[in-house]
């Protein structure tokens, strides 16, 4: 519908957070455009309007909205939120990657601007970094460095008279320590000392740590003088050494051992070490202690040489008999000593009639301390019997028919009763 005589007027929209400006005064023909906020731009692909004859802007009055940023700048080291959008006013966080940590004092949040652009960033990461790999008695195998950070290497080496405990190199970590942990040097002693003609069990090792041992050996025919084994240790809680002076290897000879009355077996002139000899007594004497010795490597015989002693015979006894001579109470008697016995009245020898002489009556003793057969003392009478007893065995050794032995038996056997009335009527 035309209006004639009069211009069409375009209201003057409101327009949120933004409003329309134009050099005429919104009529007919007449442009204008949306200025928002600091922090908006319009909605629509185009912020110019035009007012039409019928009073209406076209196209449409856009509307103020938040503007957004572009995506968050790059940092060093770092990685940022993940998000599409960037409204003004929205903060964004940055973290650090991996092996780096947050610089002390500095925010890891940028904010986006009105002017839709990012608030400055400074350095947000730095590097992690170790602390120093020092050990006591060791140092680095190459230069050391003054700071030590994520991923770096440090291989070490310890001073003369230690041993590293540990891994030779560790690295340092994303979480600022160091893997393997770092190792430490402990203290060893020097090589254990040589020895002539012999050797140790240490050959060929090049460290010798706290409590180790080592033991010695001799070439063949040489003995080992000193401490066999030899240990690390300390004497006052810090330093190494070997618990004891290195032994020798000597030729070792013991004394020519003597022993009065007795023979040594074998014979020689020379007593080398480890030689065993035998010991014997002549005839009369008993040894007094062991029949063999060694000689050792401290040059002493063990077990000690023996002594040869005469043997003794203890006193003889004879039942119902006493000694005639020697006259005395001695205990012990020396070898071929002879004693005389005599029986106890109403006493005599059983076979007194076969040996009349005295001197039968006689003990020697002999070299192994036992007497010769001891004589024995019956009442008198039983003497008669014991030679009938003897008799009749004598009689069955013959081979006397049995018939014939039973009428001896019985006629021994009268006799028998014989003396025994007789002896019944003299009491």
């Amino acid at each position: 519908m035309c209006r004639c005589g009069r211009e069409a007027q375009c209201p003057v929209p409101h327009v949120a957070n933004g409003q329309l400006s134009s050099a005429g005064n919104f009529t007919y023909g007449s442009t204008a455009t949306l200025q928002c906020q600091p922090g908006f731009v319009p909605s629509g692909s185009s912020s110019t309007v035009r007012c039409t004859f019928n009073g209406r802007w076209y196209p449409r009055v856009p509307s103020c909205v938040p503007g957004q940023c572009p995506h968050p700048p790059p940092v060093e080291f770092a990685d940022p939120q993940s998000r599409r959008e960037f409204p003004v006013g929205s903060t964004l966080s940055y973290s650090c990657r991996a092996g780096f940590s947050p610089v002390p004092g500095v925010s890891p949040a940028i904010t986006c601007l009105h002017n839709f652009t990012w608030s400055p960033v400074p350095r947000l990461c730095q590097k992690v970094q170790c602390p120093s790999p020092a050990i006591p008695h060791g140092r680095e195998a190459g230069p050391s460095r003054a700071q030590y950070s994520f991923g770096q290497q440090v291989q070490f080496q310890c001073e003369p008279g230690f041993v590293l405990r540990g891994s030779e190199r560790v690295q340092c970590q994303p979480d600022g320590t160091w893997r393997p942990p770092v190792p430490f040097c402990e203290r060893v002693c020097d090589p254990p000392p040589k020895i002539l003609h012999g050797q140790h069990s240490g050959s060929g090792l090049q460290q010798f740590p706290y409590g180790s041992e080592v033991k010695y050996s001799c070439a063949e025919g040489l003995a080992l003088l000193g401490a066999e084994s030899l240990f690390c240790t300390s004497d006052d809680g810090e330093n190494l050494t070997w618990s004891a002076p290195a032994p020798q290897c000597r030729a070792v000879w013991c004394p020519k051992p003597v022993v009065q009355r007795g023979r040594v077996t074998p014979q020689t002139f020379t007593f080398p070490y480890g030689l065993l000899l035998h010991f014997s007594c002549e005839q009369g004497f008993g040894l007094q202690g062991s029949p063999q010795s060694q000689c050792q490597a401290d040059g002493t015989w063990d077990p000690p040489v023996p002594t040869c002693q005469p043997v003794l015979c203890p006193q003889p006894r004879v039942p119902f008999g006493r000694l005639r001579s020697p006259l005395g109470d001695r205990r012990w008697y020396q070898t071929n000593e002879t004693v005389t016995f005599q029986c106890l009245p109403g006493h005599q020898p059983p076979e007194q009639g076969m040996t009349p002489l005295e001197e039968s009556w006689t003990a020697t003793c002999q070299p192994d301390g036992s007497w010769t057969p001891l004589p024995k003392c019956m009442k008198e009478g039983d003497a008669d019997v014991c030679q009938e007893v003897h008799y009749i065995k004598s009689i069955f050794e013959c081979g006397v028919p049995v018939e014939e032995v039973k009428s001896l038996l019985e006629i021994q056997k009268l006799l028998l009763e014989i003396k025994k009335i007789k002896m019944e009527l003299e009491n």
